[in-house]
């Protein structure tokens, strides 16, 4: 007990020697921490509503209500005929309709204000493979039945290219300041061993071990570590649980993110963060303990 006591002490007081050091490593390690699990946990969302995407409508073919049903029938046919179809919905100008009056349903004005004659009806495509879409944009061509064509799977392409640039931009960003904090850390504990130099000799003398000796500066160098990851982990929690009621996933995306994984993230953060705090502390007193 009174081993375990002096290096809690002795932590305490090397922490409170450089507490501007001590703040500056924690505030590294949480933006640090905070970008990679903010950057894994919005490219686990893009990813859930891009796989709800490809399972949904890919290309909406608008049609000309000045051509026959019989025209339309035959283009919706012909649409089935195609190897890279899985379906085709037929939706009715009424259809369109409601389905208007669903999706704005909280603006009476707008709603009061839309002549329905305007809505076209349409053809819903479903493909087997999402990145065809181009194949039906270009048999389509010059379709006299066709007003208009608009697809999803551009936009998916784009967004997952957007989606692995930042998560690429995020994580050398996040490595530069994980990097700054492991100098930090460094520094910090090579000052607090130079400091208690002496102090350390007379241990060596009255044959203290070299883990012994070493434990308040792995403790210091853990602490810090754990301390920055747990707030940016709680930080990221929190704009997860805020963005869930936002604006953005009311309208565009399902801000649905299992806990399973938000709980795999977290311990596989802090469990790295113990790790690099094992690490930093090893490479600090190295030399300090060498000399």
């Amino acid at each position: 007990m009174g081993k375990f006591s002096y290096v809690i002490k002795n932590t305490i007081l090397n922490m409170r020697r450089t507490p501007l050091l001590v703040f500056a490593t924690i505030i590294a390690v949480l933006v640090s921490s905070f970008l990679v699990f903010t950057t894994l946990s919005a490219r686990s969302i893009v990813q859930n509503n891009t796989l709800r995407w490809q399972n949904g409508v890919h290309v909406v073919v608008f049609l000309d209500d000045r051509v026959t049903t019989t025209a339309h029938k035959q283009l919706e046919e012909s649409l089935e005929s195609y190897p890279e179809v899985r379906t085709v919905e037929y939706f009715s100008k009424s259809e369109a309709e409601e389905e208007f009056k669903t999706l704005f349903s909280d603006q009476p004005e707008l709603l009061a204000e839309v002549d329905y004659e305007i809505l076209p009806s349409s053809l819903r495509i479903n493909l087997n493979n999402p990145s065809d879409y181009t194949l039906i944009i270009d048999r389509l061509d010059g379709n006299p039945a066709v007003k208009e064509i608009r697809t999803s799977g551009e936009a998916i392409e784009r967004l997952l290219s957007l989606t692995d640039t930042l998560v690429i931009s995020a994580s050398a960003f996040a490595l530069l300041i994980g990097f700054a904090a492991f100098i930090l850390i460094i520094n910090t504990l090579r000052l607090a061993a130079y400091s208690k130099k002496k102090e350390i000799k007379i241990m060596r003398l009255i044959g203290a071990s070299s883990t012994y000796i070493r434990l308040p500066f792995i403790f210091e160098a853990v602490i810090e570590s754990l301390i920055g990851t747990s707030i940016a982990v709680g930080f990221g929690w929190a704009v997860i649980e805020y963005s869930k009621n936002s604006i953005v996933a009311e309208s565009i995306f399902d801000i649905n993110i299992s806990d399973d994984y938000l709980i795999f993230l977290t311990l596989s953060l802090l469990m790295f963060s113990l790790v690099f705090g094992l690490f930093a502390s090893f490479v600090g007193i190295r030399k300090a303990l060498n000399d």
